[in-house]
C-alpha cells in the first residue's frame, strides 16, 4: 500500500502545477516545466489515421481548482485561418482543443478549445456521432501567433465539469487540431479515429489522474430586462404602440458534484437572431427549427431520439420552468417541468400535418439513460402535456444504442402515446383518420411507433438497414411528429476511397426506401444514387440521382418521378467561399386542390467575402419554381435574396446587418443587431427588425409595414461558495 501511495504521489507531482500560469497565450519558461506532453501523431481527416504532416504538442497540468491545457502548433502562419470571432464560431478557423471523457464510458465527449486569437469553442460529441454545439461552460483562453505557428493556453475550472463522485478523478483525455494549412480542412489528433465508433471524441485513450480537486458548487443567477416597441401600418400612417417590457430571472445551482438544478421565472425566450428563411410553397408538413434559447440547451443531448419525441421549441411561451440533470457513474437522469402560456398543437397525418394553438398547458419531460459496456446505452423518455382548456397527451419511449462485435451497431426505439382531446376546437378541419376526427371533440386514443436500425461500419465502407413504423393514432404533444400512418423499410450502402493525391476522397452511396400505410398500400418507393469528391484545393463536388418508382398522395397513385441534384463548394482561402446547389426534376404540386406532377427547379448560390479579420460579407440567392409540364404554367415561382454583413470588434462584441427580399412572402426584411456577450450568461443586445412592402405592385416604391425595436440586458452573477 505504501508503495502504491508513493507511486501515486510521484505521478501526481509530475503534472501538478507549481507556478501560477498567466493566461496570455504564451508558454512562458517555468510555467509549463512540470507538464505532461502529448504529440498529435495522426491525421484523422481527410486521411484515416495517417501520420500527421504538421507537428503539434499538447501540455497538461492541474492544481486543486483548475485543469491547465497548453498547445504548441507549428506551421506556416500565412496559410492558416485565424480570425476574431464570437464564441462557438471558429469551425472555419485553425484551432486546437482538448477532448475530455470524465466518466470514461463514452456517454459523451467534451471538446474545449480556442484559436490563436482567443476565440473560444466548447461542445459535446454524442454517442451517435452528433454534436451539441449549444453546450457551454466558463473557461479562460488566450493565444499568441508566432513566426512558425501559434500557442494557446486554456484554463478549465473543475467546477464547470460534471464528473464521477469519486475522491480521485481519473479522466480519459485527448487532443485535436484543425488546420487549413495543408490546402484542405485537416484534423490532427493524439488518438486514432476508428470508423465503427460513432462518437469520435469518445475514442480518447489516454487516462490522466487529476488527484482530488476542490469541488466548488456553482450557484449562478442571471436576471434580465427586455424592452421593445412595435409599430404597424393599419392604414396610411405607421403607428407606434406603447413600449412593452418584461423582467425575469434564470438560475443554475449545483446540488452535488453530479447533479444540477436550473430554474426560470418569467424567462425571456426570445431569439436574438431570426431563423433562416425556407421555401414552404409546396410543403404540407410542419417544419422544425433549431433550438437557440439558453435555458433549453443544457442537457438537450439527452433528449435526442430518432422518433423526435422531444422538441423543446414546442414550449413556446413559458411562464416558468425548472430542470434537473444528474450524471451518475453509470447513468444519467433528466427532468423538466414548465408552464407554457401559448402551446402549439401538432396533429400528424398521412399526407399533411394539422396545427392549432391550444393555449395554456403544463409540460413534463423525464429521461433516464444507463451506460452499458462497449460504449452502448439503454434508456427511456417520458413526456406529458396537460392543457388548461382540457385534454392531454402522454408518451413513453424506450431507446438504446448497442455496439456489437465485428463493427455492427443496433439502434432501437419503441414508443407508445396516449391522447385525450378537449372540447376547445382550435383545429379547423373536417378531415378524419382511423375512424376519428382531427377536430377537438373529446376523443381518446393510443398509438405506437418503433424504429430498428442495424448498421455496419468499417474503414472505407458502411451499410445499413432500417425498419420504422408510426401508427395512424400516434402523437407526441411535446415532440415533433408531423406524419404518421406509415411502415417504412430502407437499406443503404456506401464506399469511400482515400488518397494523398489531388483527389483526397471519393465516395459512393446508394439507398432504397419503400413506405406503406397501415392499410397495406404503397405510399412511396424511392431509389437514390450519389457520388462525391473532395480535393486537396478545398473544392467539393457531389451529384445525386433520385428515382421515385411509386408515390401515392391523397389516395391518387402517381407515375414514376426522377430528379437530380448537384452540389459544389470552393473555398480557396479564408477571404472567399462559394457554394452552389442545383436541383431539377419531377415533383408533385402537393398544395393544389387537384395535385399533379410538375417540373421543379431549385437553385441556391452562397458566397462569402472576408474583407478583414473583423468584417465579413455574405450573399445568398435562392430560386424555386414548380410549373405545369404541359402548359408551363407556374404553380409557384420566386426567389429569396439575403445580404448579411458581420463586423466583429473583438471576441465578445459584434454587430450584424441583414437585408432580405422574399418573393414568396412578397416583402422586404431588414434586421440590425448589436451584441455583447463576454460569457455564455451575460448578454446585451440591441436591435431592430422591419418589414417593407409594395402597396402598389406596379410601383417601385416600398414602405415600412411593421417595425420592432428592442434591447435586452441579462447580467450574470456568480454566488458560488466552496465545499
Amino acid at each position: 500500500m505504501r508503495i502504491f501511495i508513493l507511486l501515486f504521489l510521484t505521478v501526481a507531482s509530475c503534472i501538478a502545477t507549481s507556478q501560477e500560469i498567466i493566461v496570455d497565450g504564451e508558454l512562458s519558461a517555468g510555467e509549463w516545466d512540470a507538464a505532461l506532453e502529448y504529440d498529435l501523431e495522426y491525421e484523422t481527416m481527410p486521411g484515416r489515421n495517417t501520420p500527421a504532416s504538421l507537428k503539434t504538442t499538447a501540455l497538461v497540468q492541474y492544481d486543486k481548482d483548475n485543469l491547465y491545457i497548453g498547445f504548441r502548433a507549428y506551421g506556416d502562419v500565412s496559410k492558416m485561418r485565424i480570425n476574431i470571432r464570437n464564441r462557438d464560431t471558429v469551425f472555419a478557423d485553425d484551432y486546437t482543443a482538448v477532448v475530455l471523457d470524465p466518466y470514461g464510458d463514452g456517454r459523451y465527449a467534451l471538446l474545449i478549445g480556442s484559436n490563436a486569437k482567443g476565440a473560444q469553442v466548447d461542445w459535446k460529441v454524442l454517442p451517435n456521432g452528433g454534436e451539441d454545439v449549444s453546450w457551454n461552460i466558463l473557461f479562460e483562453s488566450a493565444g499568441k501567433i508566432l513566426d512558425d505557428g501559434y500557442t494557446v493556453e486554456i484554463v478549465i475550472p473543475f467546477s464547470q465539469i460534471q464528473s464521477p463522485a469519486t475522491e480521485i478523478q481519473k479522466w480519459k483525455i485527448g487532443f485535436i487540431r484543425k488546420s487549413f494549412e495543408p490546402g484542405i480542412m485537416t484534423i490532427f489528433a493524439s488518438y486514432k479515429n476508428l470508423p465503427e465508433v460513432q462518437c469520435y471524441g469518445c475514442q480518447v485513450d489516454e487516462v490522466v489522474e487529476l488527484g482530488s480537486p476542490n469541488y466548488a458548487k456553482r450557484n449562478y443567477i442571471y436576471p434580465y430586462l427586455f424592452v421593445k416597441q412595435n409599430g404597424d401600418r393599419p392604414a396610411k400612417e405607421l403607428k407606434l404602440q406603447n413600449p412593452d417590457h418584461a423582467m425575469g430571472i434564470t438560475g443554475l445551482l449545483d446540488v452535488s458534484k453530479t447533479s444540477t438544478l436550473e430554474y426560470a421565472i418569467n424567462p425571456d425566450f426570445s431569439q436574438v437572431e431570426s431563423d433562416a428563411p425556407m421555401v414552404l410553397a409546396n410543403e404540407t408538413f410542419a417544419v422544425s427549427y433549431p433550438e437557440k434559447r439558453t435555458f433549453f440547451l443544457e442537457g438537450s443531448d439527452l433528449l435526442k431520439s430518432d422518433l423526435q419525441s422531444v422538441y423543446t421549441r414546442s414550449i413556446s411561451d413559458p411562464i416558468g420552468a425548472i430542470k434537473y440533470i444528474h450524471q451518475g457513474e453509470k447513468n444519467a437522469f433528466f427532468f423538466m417541468q414548465a408552464t407554457d402560456a401559448n402551446s402549439p398543437y401538432y396533429a400528424p397525418g398521412e399526407y399533411k400535418s394539422y396545427f392549432g394553438s391550444a393555449g395554456k398547458s403544463k409540460v413534463s419531460v423525464g429521461r433516464y439513460r444507463a451506460s452499458l459496456p462497449n460504449k452502448s446505452n439503454l434508456g427511456f423518455i417520458f413526456t406529458n402535456r396537460d392543457y388548461h382548456s382540457g385534454g392531454s397527451g402522454a408518451l413513453v419511449e424506450i431507446d438504446g444504442q448497442f455496439n456489437l462485435p465485428n463493427s455492427f451497431i443496433v439502434d432501437l426505439n419503441l414508443a407508445k402515446s396516449r391522447t385525450a382531446e378537449g372540447f376547445d376546437n382550435f383545429i379547423s378541419s373536417a378531415d378524419t383518420f382511423a375512424g376519428r376526427t382531427y377536430a377537438m371533440d373529446g376523443e381518446k386514443f393510443s398509438g405506437s411507433a418503433n424504429n430498428l436500425r442495424l448498421r455496419w461500419i468499417v474503414d472505407g465502407a458502411y451499410a445499413g438497414i432500417r425498419s420504422k413504423e408510426v401508427s395512424p393514432t400516434y402523437r407526441s404533444s411535446v415532440g415533433f411528429v408531423t406524419k404518421n400512418n406509415y411502415k417504412e423499410r430502407n437499406y443503404w450502402f456506401g464506399k469511400a476511397f482515400r488518397s494523398e493525391g489531388a483527389l483526397r476522397k471519393v465516395t459512393f452511396h446508394t439507398s432504397n426506401q419503400k413506405r406503406l400505410n397501415y392499410q397495406g398500400q404503397t405510399i412511396r418507393e424511392r431509389r437514390e444514387l450519389r457520388a462525391g469528391i473532395e480535393t486537396d484545393f478545398n473544392t467539393n463536388f457531389s451529384v445525386e440521382h433520385v428515382t421515385k418508382d411509386s408515390e401515392k398522395f391523397l389516395g391518387i397513385q402517381y407515375a414514376k418521378q426522377t430528379e437530380y441534384e448537384i452540389n459544389a463548394s470552393y473555398e480557396p482561402s479564408d477571404n472567399f467561399a462559394l457554394g452552389f446547389n442545383f436541383e431539377k426534376g419531377d415533383s408533385i404540386a402537393y398544395n393544389l386542390d387537384s395535385p399533379v406532377i410538375g417540373d421543379e427547379t431549385n437553385i441556391e448560390v452562397q458566397t462569402k467575402f472576408r474583407i478583414t479579420d473583423r468584417l465579413q460579407v455574405s450573399l445568398k440567392h435562392r430560386f424555386s419554381e414548380l410549373k405545369n409540364k404541359m402548359s408551363q404554367q407556374e404553380f409557384y415561382a420566386g426567389e429569396i435574396n439575403r445580404l448579411t454583413l458581420n463586423y466583429q470588434l473583438n471576441n465578445t462584441i459584434s454587430s450584424k446587418l441583414i437585408i432580405e427580399s422574399n418573393e414568396f412572402s412578397d416583402n422586404y426584411y431588414l434586421e440590425g443587431l448589436f451584441q455583447w456577450k463576454p460569457d455564455p450568461y451575460t448578454i446585451f443586445y440591441a436591435g431592430a427588425t422591419q418589414y417593407y412592402d409594395k402597396p402598389d405592385p406596379f410601383s417601385d416604391n416600398i414602405r415600412m409595414e411593421t417595425s420592432q425595436i428592442y434591447f435586452k440586458f441579462q447580467y450574470f452573477m456568480n454566488l458560488a461558495g466552496s465545499k
